[in-house]
């Protein structure tokens, strides 16, 4: 199995950076203007891109605010996504937070997992921008 990880300091306090991971505005601002979100165990995550034609669903696995999120991913337009978690602990350091993104369970390392890694850090930066300026780049 594959994972992949990511770590990004956020000049914002751990319970904005939990928010805009557990809340529709919160993931419209960073990740896909398209989403719908029920933050409680069991609930649901639905994530649409390209106007609707690509989608992926998570189940909320596990929340510990301020520190930790994880979801299952339940279907996805990407099928090497099917089964793979995704996990956000969130660490307070001095003047912000400490993000460790992880992304597990790929069976393999792979092009698409290259591309899932380089995409991946290309919304951490989002969520970084979002909670430092105002201003995500949600796609």
């Amino acid at each position: 199995m594959a994972d992949i990880m990511h770590l990004v300091r956020i000049a914002a306090p751990p319970e904005r950076v939990y928010e805009a991971l557990t809340t529709t505005e919160g993931i419209r601002n960073w990740w896909t203007r398209d989403a719908d979100l029920d933050a409680r165990i069991d609930g649901t995550g639905t994530f649409r891109f390209h106007d609707g034609a690509s989608v992926t669903t998570v189940t909320i696995e596990e929340l510990e605010p301020p520190l930790h999120v994880m979801w299952k991913t339940a279907s996805s337009f990407r099928p090497e996504w099917a089964g793979t978690t995704i996990h956000f602990d969130l660490r307070a350091e001095k003047g912000g937070t400490a993000v460790a993104f992880a992304h597990r369970g790929f069976e393999q390392a792979d092009e698409r997992y290259a591309q899932t890694t380089t995409g991946w850090g290309v919304y951490l930066q989002s969520l970084q921008q979002y909670l430092e300026t105002g201003k995500g780049n949600p796609r």
